[in-house]
C-alpha cells in the first residue's frame, strides 16, 4: 500500500481513533435480545437532512452517507460504492419518482430501484475511475415526479491503493457468520446465502469490511491491535428497508473467544 500523505494520515488516525473510542462502552439494541447486555454512550454521528423541493412541492430527497464528513467515505479505484437514496413525500403518496445519476471521476453503474417509492431505501452503485494519485470524483443522484426535480450531490475522495483487507476480513465474517445463523435464525441468514465482498473505508486502526446478500448489508470492523483490546463488530442493515443498520453486535476480544452481546447500531453506513 502507498504511503498516505502526512495530512490525510492525521485526518484518518483521528477519525479512527474516534471509531475506537465511541464504541469502547457499546449498549444493548433492540431485538433480537442480546445474550449480554452493557451500557453504551448514545451515538453522536451527524443527522443529515433531505433535500427539499420548492415550497409546493411535496417530495424530499435524502442521500446517505451525508457529505460531511467527506473523508469516512474515500473510497479506491474500481470499488462499487452505494449511495442510500431515500424518498419521502409530506402527503403520504406512494406515487414513484425516477431516479437519475452522473458522476464525475466515475461511473454509474446501477440504480435501483430506477422507480422508486416514497419510504422504500434505493441504492446508486458507482466505480471510481483508475488512478494513480488522490482525487476526488463526484455524484449527483437525481430525482424526478411530475414538474419536481431534486438533487443532492457528494464528493467522493478517492485514494489510490488496492484492496489489500479481503483475506484479514474473512476470519472475522466466517465467524460472525457461523454465529449469526446459530444464533439468530430469524434473520433469514443460512449457510447457502450468498454474499458479495466490497471494500469499504481506508481508515486506520479500526478496519472495515462490507458483505452483501440479496437482502442484507454486512459490515465487518475489527480493531487492529493485540488482546485483550482486538474486538470485532458486526452491522446489518436490511436493504429495501433500512436506511442505516438495524443491528449490531461485538465481541470484545477475537483471540479470548468472548461471548457476543448486542450494541447500539452506527447511525449511518459505512462506505
Amino acid at each position: 500500500m502507498r504511503a498516505v500523505r502526512s495530512s490525510s494520515v492525521a485526518i484518518l488516525l483521528a477519525l479512527s481513533l474516534a471509531a475506537c473510542a465511541g464504541t469502547a462502552a457499546p449498549s444493548p439494541s433492540p431485538s433480537p435480545v442480546p445474550s449480554r447486555e452493557r451500557p453504551v454512550q448514545p451515538s453522536t454521528g451527524p443527522s443529515p437532512s433531505p433535500s427539499v423541493a420548492p415550497a409546493d412541492s411535496d417530495l424530499a430527497l435524502l442521500v446517505l452517507p451525508p457529505e460531511d464528513p467527506p473523508e469516512v467515505r474515500m473510497a479506491i479505484p474500481g470499488q462499487r460504492v452505494c449511495f442510500l437514496v431515500v424518498l419521502e413525500d409530506r402527503t403520504g403518496s406512494s406515487d414513484p419518482a425516477t431516479i437519475a445519476a452522473t458522476a464525475e471521476g466515475a461511473t454509474v453503474e446501477a440504480i435501483e430501484p430506477a422507480e422508486l417509492v416514497p419510504g422504500v431505501v434505493g441504492e446508486v452503485w458507482v466505480v471510481p475511475d483508475p488512478a494513480t494519485t488522490e482525487t476526488t470524483a463526484s455524484v449527483t443522484i437525481t430525482a424526478s415526479r411530475g414538474g419536481d426535480v431534486l438533487s443532492e450531490s457528494r464528493s467522493l475522495p478517492i485514494f489510490p491503493m488496492a484492496d489489500e483487507r479481503g483475506a484479514d476480513a474473512e476470519p472475522h465474517f466466517e465467524r460472525w457468520l457461523a454465529w449469526l445463523i446459530a444464533e439468530h435464525p430469524e434473520l433469514g441468514i443460512t449457510a447457502d446465502t450468498a454474499w458479495d465482498p466490497e471494500f469499504v473505508s481506508i481508515l486506520l486502526v479500526v478496519s472495515h469490511y462490507a458483505y452483501w446478500s440479496d437482502e442484507w448489508e454486512m459490515t465487518i470492523a475489527w480493531h487492529n491491535m493485540i488482546a485483550p483490546y482486538d474486538w470485532s463488530e458486526v452491522h446489518l442493515r436490511r436493504r429495501g428497508t433500512d436506511a442505516a443498520p438495524s443491528l449490531a453486535f461485538k465481541v470484545d476480544s477475537v483471540s479470548g473467544g468472548t461471548e457476543p452481546y448486542a450494541i447500539t447500531p452506527p447511525e449511518v453506513v459505512v462506505r
